[in-house]
């Protein structure tokens, strides 16, 4: 049975799907099938789960996540989006043929779109959650792109005035907002940087262009394998916020269009002042939430931190190379990159610098907790000794479960990267779970070191006279303790007869009062012995 088309009334939305698919571009969303055209409501997002899609809301646009186009299990999901009235179902091909698919949402009468087999469908998510938001009047969802709609008017607005395809970047390489016109030429690199988020690193020294950040007068650059461009810094007095690109790939454009590019460089630097402002409150509520967290403080209001849901998980980093310092402006582009790779990652991530190591906290189950962290880690790693050629080590810490907890998932971090330092490894990442025992020990040896009263004097007696007479009563004595008393073994793993092991223990008690006998003795011998091999 067909599907009559949604009721306005029947869907709290104002958003439809055209109005989606005009605020995203064809780059990233195509319609396969609108058996009621484009002009229907969406109520919401959600993520197509097959054996309880029936629950769905009416109207709700379902993710296919994971579901292959050309498969039973998709022409299933979708009769059971049908039945509940959802408005569209969207997947991803992945080269398949989706013939089969087509054919059935126009007999269900639902509408079918394809996703880019490379966008990331996190990213899809939040920039259609920010659209739906502005057209319901409640404003951005928390997601970052919420807060760029203006920016995209203007992209828009721009490339109908120059008829060529805009981007809009901030200081940090990501594309923020772009034109979605469609018709107009473009090229492999607009769609990569539009689908990562990011200008492709290929094309990252481009944006890094002196001339961007000097004054707002457009520069042309052709040639590196994409169609021509033309540029401004989106700047704000001295500072740069970031830049405006248009394609023009006939080279035709003119003074005048360079004026309206200038323009659109000026209003985009107002809007980009406008979010920065708010950006910043929210980070610096975020940091001091977090802080408060990692030092085991009251926690009065942890909005900004998020509910702990499955909990978090803190991932530790410090300059690894203790000879050289790094500057302060490298620094502060190192917590940038550290806080732009965590959010990546989690929209809800926050970082923070507290006693010369910078902290991230990621919300982590306890099953995928070294996984989060590692993948942060490794990354940011790699990412800033290429870009700035200093190298970090980090450690990660164990599970938190609520945010009473983070504290000592930071101690455990903390605890990582010493076992790092001990090491002597630098851009190297160490989860604590994996180095616990060995932290344990630094931790023991310390303690030990600091407490005079255990110092055995009987025992630096021996090395010393091992050092001075080449005997080898030291090693001798450490393997009996770590054979448990077992003169075979022991003897073994010295090569030695066992009545050479056993004459040797006798005269170490007998020269350097070791008393091998006394269990509380013997294991105070045994962890100094340890902590020094």
């Amino acid at each position: 049975m067909t599907q009559t088309p949604p009721a306005s009334g029947e869907v709290p939305a104002s958003a439809t799907l055209a109005s989606l698919l005009d605020a995203v571009g064809d780059t990233l969303l195509k319609p396969l099938e609108a058996p009621f055209g484009l002009d229907v409501p969406v109520s919401e997002l959600e993520i197509l789960d097959p054996p309880h899609a029936a629950g769905a809301t009416p109207g709700a646009m379902l993710f296919g996540i994971g579901v292959r186009a050309a498969s039973p299990e998709a022409e299933a999901a979708l009769r059971t989006a049908a039945r509940a009235r959802c408005t569209a179902v969207v997947v991803k091909l992945h080269g398949e043929d989706p013939a089969g698919l087509r054919a059935l949402a126009r007999e269900q009468g639902i509408a079918l779109l394809a996703a880019d087999d490379e966008v990331n469908w996190r990213h899809l998510d939040t920039l259609l959650s920010a659209v739906l938001a502005s057209r319901s009047g409640q404003g951005a969802t928390g997601g970052e792109e919420g807060a760029w709609d203006d920016l995209f008017d203007l992209a828009n607005a721009t490339a109908a005035q120059l008829r060529g395809a805009v981007a809009i970047m901030d200081d940090r390489y990501r594309i923020i907002a772009y034109s979605t016109i469609s018709g107009q030429p473009t090229d492999e690199v607009r769609r990569q940087g539009i689908l990562g988020r990011e200008v492709p690193q290929a094309f990252q020294s481009l944006h890094a262009d002196p001339r961007l950040r000097q004054r707002p007068q457009p520069v042309r650059f052709t040639g590196h394998g994409a169609l021509p461009r033309v540029a401004a810094g989106i700047l704000a007095g001295r500072v740069t916020l970031g830049s405006i690109w248009v394609i023009d790939a006939d080279g035709g454009m003119g003074a005048g269009e360079e004026r309206a590019l200038r323009d659109a460089a000026d209003l985009a630097a107002l809007r980009l002042l406008r979010h920065r402002n708010s950006r910043d409150m929210a980070r610096r509520a975020r940091e001091q939430a977090l802080r408060g967290a990692l030092l085991g403080e009251e926690l009065p209001a942890t909005g900004s931190l998020g509910s702990h849901g499955p909990g978090f998980v803190v991932v530790a980093f410090e300059h690894a190379e203790t000879e050289t310092d790094v500057s302060e402006p490298d620094m502060a582009h190192i917590i940038e990159l550290i806080t732009s790779s965590a959010q990546v990652q989690h929209v809800r991530a926050s970082t923070v610098q507290l006693d010369g190591v910078v902290y991230s906290l990621l919300p982590a189950d306890p099953s995928t907790t070294g996984a989060v962290g590692g993948e942060l880690a490794g990354g940011v790693l790699e990412r800033i000794r290429v870009m700035l050629g200093v190298r970090l080590r980090a450690g990660i810490g164990g599970h938190a479960p609520a945010l009473s907890a983070v504290q000592r998932s930071r101690q455990e971090a903390d605890a990582a990267l010493g076992v790092l330092a001990h090491r002597g490894q630098d851009h190297a990442v160490a989860d604590f779970q994996e180095v616990r025992a060995e932290s344990f020990f630094l931790r023991l040896r310390a303690d030990l070191d600091a407490f005079d009263a255990v110092r055995l004097d009987g025992l630096e007696a021996m090395r010393e006279h091992d050092e001075r007479n080449g005997t080898e009563y030291t090693r001798t004595v450490y393997a009996y303790l770590r054979c448990l008393g077992d003169s075979t073994r022991a003897s073994a793993e010295m090569y030695v007869h066992p009545n050479t092991l056993r004459y040797r223990i006798r005269r170490a008690g007998e020269l350097f009062g070791i008393d091998l006998q006394d269990p509380d003795e013997a294991l105070l011998l045994w962890l100094r012995l340890r902590l020094r091999h």
